[in-house]
């Protein structure tokens, strides 16, 4: 088995993943370093200040983008395209009327909402005066951001990446003439911001009008009745991923003002470098962590632990080399991330760089748990990844910070972050081998099928004269499959590189269920031979559909009584 297809999707969803999280991670640093430049230290202690608010629009993102997006791919998997849509036009009519309610709320009542945030007395002009366009910006951002999460899995993870990118250069771009050339003050910045981003979401109009796009909208079946239950059942699956978010807001809220009350802007000024380091690491964490949660579903669905286990592995070895080194970059030389937001040479610099240290620890157990808690929303496991995120996004890091603080004093809040996230993995594991005595049905921190592995295989085809078609289809006379059904799959096979002129790679996981066996392929060759196979062999228990941009196929085969 060469994993060749899940290893190309894989790179294929990865990079654009990597490039979307590094543009909106990139743009907020640099936002806050020309606000740190040209506004000064006031302006960069607003943008913490209203960090809980920006936060909501990743809550969106994930709750309804990556919710709907998983069961979307699910329905596909299960050759279901009417349920796709379905859970796609639910998926953005929410997205659409739950982010215009939230601007309704700060635009009505901005005074109410800044009290909230608890700004200090000399960042309330700055915090106002951000906020100003910052609202107007929150429904066209979450927009294009849950919209982003389908088209990346639609078979355009390059046009979903390059709409981000475009709206954040233009960000980047109209920051620097803002601030640095027109000097409009920090309201500047967040005009920038919301001109960007329209910039951005005009450019997803090429994906509406795309003939090639698998994901449509299917307003006419929309009931309200059915459509709440959707909500409701996106929520459910998007929430684990939606909390990390959700619990965020309300840590750095806590914080903020534990922060702001200790050690006044300085303290804000200091989170606000950590929590941009932060943005720099999940650029790659949270890349791969995405690119899983959208791979997993398909792969799980039909049991296919083979290359899921391949899949996960790389994913964590890949993260836990890039947090190494980029702790150990913080650790050896602060300066190098301090210097961007002019915190450098501060009085209290060893203090900042103490506190950067730190927190950095953070960043190697945040691989583990946050690689955990998408594989497990990938396959719908929200018990098991609800207890990562409550504990590592909020409930570990605020008991360790009021436990130790007697101790050590405001040390305690960055400590807090890396035992935060350790505790998390500690108590999912113990939960995972609770559950574990009591199911009968799966093992394993992973949850794999009872039994199953043994009764699978998993083979490469390069062409239909391969040696390894033959050991497949000896394998499949050892457990009594009749002569019609082998020429049928045999078919198949021949008609995919007969379509393809032999230019494929066809890779089948066969699995032994006892009663039946189930023949699964996918191809990334041309999309019409799906619609000559379904015409051809649709009486033979055949389904096909398109799933992030390959072919798959799966053939039912009854076993024939010994």
């Amino acid at each position: 088995m060469s994993n060749e297809i899940i290893n190309h999707k894989f790179r294929e969803l990865l990079v654009p993943s990597i490039l979307i999280a590094m543009a909106l991670n990139i743009s907020a640093i640099v936002d806050s370093s020309f606000v740190a430049t040209f506004i000064g230290h006031n302006g960069q202690a607003a943008l913490q200040v209203l960090e809980p608010l920006i936060m909501l629009i990743t809550i969106f993102q994930w709750l309804f983008g990556l919710g709907g997006q998983i069961l979307a791919l699910n329905k596909k998997a299960e050759f279901d395209e009417d349920g796709s849509n379905y859970y796609f036009t639910t998926a953005m009519l929410t997205t659409i009327i739950a982010s215009i309610l939230i601007f309704l709320v700060c635009f009505l009542f901005e005074d109410a909402v800044i009290g909230l945030l608890h700004p200090t007395t000399d960042a309330i002009p700055y915090v106002k005066s951000y906020g100003r366009y910052l609202f107007i910006a929150f429904p066209i951002v979450t927009i294009l951001g849950v919209l982003g999460q389908f088209i990346r899995v639609d078979g355009q993870p390059n046009f979903a990446s390059g709409v981000v990118i475009v709206a954040n250069i233009v960000n980047l771009i109209l920051d620097y003439l803002f601030l640095g050339v027109f000097h409009m003050g920090i309201e500047g910045a967040s005009l920038a911001m919301l001109i960007g981003y329209v910039v951005g979401l005009t450019c997803t109009l090429k994906y509406h009008f795309d003939s090639k796009r698998t994901f449509r909208f299917v307003l006419s079946k929309l009931k309200i009745k059915t459509w709440m239950s959707s909500t409701i059942e996106i929520i459910k699956v998007g929430f684990p991923g939606a909390s990390m978010g959700l619990f965020n807001v309300i840590l750095v809220y806590i914080m903020n003002l534990i922060l702001g009350g200790v050690l006044g802007e300085l303290g804000l000024d200091i989170f606000n470098v950590c929590l941009n380091a932060l943005l720099i690491i999940s650029i790659f964490i949270m890349g791969f962590a995405e690119t899983l949660s959208s791979i997993v579903p398909i792969y799980y669905a039909q049991n296919d632990f083979y290359n899921i286990n391949h899949i996960v592995r790389k994913s964590v070895i890949a993260t836990l080399i890039c947090s190494i080194i980029f702790t150990a970059f913080l650790w050896i030389y602060p300066d190098g991330l301090l210097m961007f937001f002019n915190l450098s040479q501060m009085p209290n610099d060893s203090l900042v760089e103490n506190a950067l240290r730190i927190y950095s620890l953070a960043f190697i157990p945040m691989v583990f748990s946050t690689m955990l808690l998408f594989y497990y929303e990938g396959i719908e496991r929200t018990v098991e990844s609800g207890i990562i995120t409550v504990i590592s996004e909020l409930l570990g890091p605020l008991v360790f910070t009021f436990m130790l603080y007697p101790l050590i004093g405001i040390t305690s809040v960055w400590v807090s972050f890396p035992l935060g996230f350790i505790l998390s993995i500690v108590v999912v594991t113990i939960y995972v081998r609770i559950v574990e005595r009591n199911d009968c049905e799966h093992e394993g921190l992973f949850f794999i099928r009872k039994g199953l592995i043994e009764k699978t295989r998993n083979y490469t085809l390069k062409s239909k004269n391969d040696d390894v078609k033959s050991e497949m289809f000896n394998h499949l006379k050892t457990l009594n499959v009749d002569s019609s059904s082998l020429k049928t799959l045999d078919n198949i096979i021949n008609t995919i590189f007969d379509s393809n002129d032999e230019k494929v790679h066809v890779e089948i996981l066969l699995i032994d269920y006892d009663d039946k066996i189930a023949v699964n392929m996918k191809d990334e060759g041309k999309r019409e031979v799906l619609k000559d196979i379904e015409k051809s062999f649709s009486q033979d228990n055949v389904k096909v559909s398109e799933v992030l941009g390959f072919n798959n196929i799966e053939y039912t085969i009854k076993r024939v009584n010994e």
